[in-house]
């Protein structure tokens, strides 16, 4: 069922009209305990956000290709559906579904609440969701910051989000904190390329001791 979804939203990625479409070349190392993860692959991503009268719906996809012969090694999810219930104020309620490949990703659903907070003349886009993580022991809790900033006269782009929630720990008894970021800065070459990095932070993403990783990626974005 779960490769049919992912399956199903991959070819969607290509008769939407998909907001942009992203190749990141990944930089560095990771750490996990002694294990020594290499970053050094290249990342594609799939991003589509289209607002209608109801709401929005965001959907992205990222495929990993770090097998043999430079081959796609896991692949990444989300589709996040919101109706708006007020309009001059933003507030609304989301339901998502995360799921991907390997089986170490876990599937979820979430729902809950969301609304802009400004900041001066920026929108923080806030979202409060309660998880269900699927074989989880107990109910879980996300919170989702993300922002779009244009810098310059709209020659740079400053983007990203923030995701804190919990989830059971995989080693031991009781709940972890997981934390994952993504900012970027792109520089837009034309209406259609641009040319930027990412940063990608996280703590109890893909490896488990605790520790922050820091990731920084080149990248490309074509937007259709």
């Amino acid at each position: 069922m779960r490769s049919i979804i992912f399956l199903l939203l991959v070819g969607s990625c290509l008769w939407l009209p998909a907001q942009n479409l992203q190749l990141h070349y990944d930089f560095g190392k990771a750490q996990n305990f002694d294990q020594t993860i290499d970053r050094r692959y290249f990342t594609a991503t799939f991003e589509l956000f289209k607002p209608d009268k109801l709401g929005s719906t965001f959907l992205f996809v990222d495929v990993d290709f770090d097998k043999g012969a430079g081959g796609a090694s896991l692949a990444y999810f989300e589709i996040a559906r919101k109706f708006t219930l007020h309009q001059k104020s933003g507030f609304g309620v989301q339901v998502e579904y995360n799921d991907g490949t390997p089986d170490f990703i876990v599937p979820a659903w979430l729902a809950g609440i969301t609304f802009p907070i400004r900041l001066g003349g920026v929108s923080v886009y806030t979202s409060w969701l309660y998880r269900a993580n699927r074989g989880s022991r107990s109910p879980d809790g996300q919170m989702t910051l993300v922002w779009s900033i244009p810098v310059w006269k709209n020659r740079f782009e400053f983007s990203g989000f923030v995701d804190v929630w919990t989830q059971d720990n995989v080693l031991e008894s009781g709940k972890q904190w997981v934390i994952l970021s993504e900012p970027q800065l792109w520089y837009n070459l034309s209406t259609r390329f641009c040319l930027g990095s990412e940063l990608e932070i996280s703590r109890n993403f893909f490896t488990f001791d605790g520790s922050f990783e820091w990731m920084p990626t080149l990248a490309l974005k074509f937007k259709p």
